[in-house]
């Protein structure tokens, strides 16, 4: 009878979905796979340090407020396939939110670059005084199609008694990628390097400024550099 039939057939497909161990309903392993960024060793940052070092090893640092743009504000690794379009990645994985893992391998940078541990993240409490603030606006930090890292941010130091701009300026930064697997998290740590080494020369540069008009007191503010003088809003 084609009931008999239909009630064999079932049985044997349960029994071959048996042998083979698993069914198409199965959960499926999850491939993901977790990357971070990763900072400049001390060795690095003590080679890229500039020849005339900081005055004041203990300079007090605020780092942030830095802007992220909303798309990378996620755990899946972005790659740019055009300029108007991106794709998610569904297996690589950043282990922390990037914009979070940028913020803290910079100021890692920063304090190996500059040898300081005083390193203040934004916000920090208000009776905090600090030296200098640096202010980071990324537009760009991705990979493209075509095997490249990409960083394009535009920064400020502000001085930090008065919270006028001392320094404006604009990194781009871009690192090739290989095809192992850990290369774009590599190259994007290259690039965030260069933007920490570019905002490590300019506050070696301002500390020393200060210091040759006020050497007994490293907490005048220096005079506004490149026709910046507005103050924070």
């Amino acid at each position: 009878m084609i009931v008999i039939d239909i009630k064999t057939s079932l049985i044997a497909f349960g029994a071959c979905t048996m042998a083979a161990g698993c069914s198409v309903l199965s959960p499926q392993p999850d491939r993901s796979r977790f990357f971070i960024l990763t900072p400049v060793s001390d060795s690095a940052g003590m080679a890229a340090k500039p020849a005339s070092t900081i005055p004041d090893s203990q300079l007090t640092i605020g780092v942030g407020p830095i802007s992220f743009p909303d798309y990378l504000r996620r755990l899946a690794v972005v790659t740019r396939v055009a300029p108007n379009q991106i794709d998610l990645s569904d297996e690589r994985r950043w282990a922390e939110p990037l914009d979070k893992n940028f913020t803290r391998v910079l100021a890692e940078n920063l304090a190996t670059l500059l040898d300081t541990q005083r390193i203040e993240k934004y916000p920090w409490a208000i009776r905090t005084r600090v030296d200098y603030e640096i202010e980071i606006d990324v537009q760009r930090f991705e990979t493209t199609s075509d095997g490249q890292a990409q960083l394009v941010a535009s920064w400020i130091v502000r001085d930090g008694p008065s919270s006028k701009i001392l320094y404006a300026s604009r990194t781009s930064a871009e690192a090739p990628a290989g095809a192992d697997e850990t290369s774009a998290s590599s190259a994007l740590s290259s690039d965030l390097a260069t933007l920490s080494k570019d905002i490590a020369s300019r506050v070696t540069e301002l500390s020393q400024h200060r210091t040759t008009r006020n050497p007994e007191s490293n907490a005048t503010s220096a005079p506004a550099r490149d026709g910046f003088h507005a103050d924070k809003s």
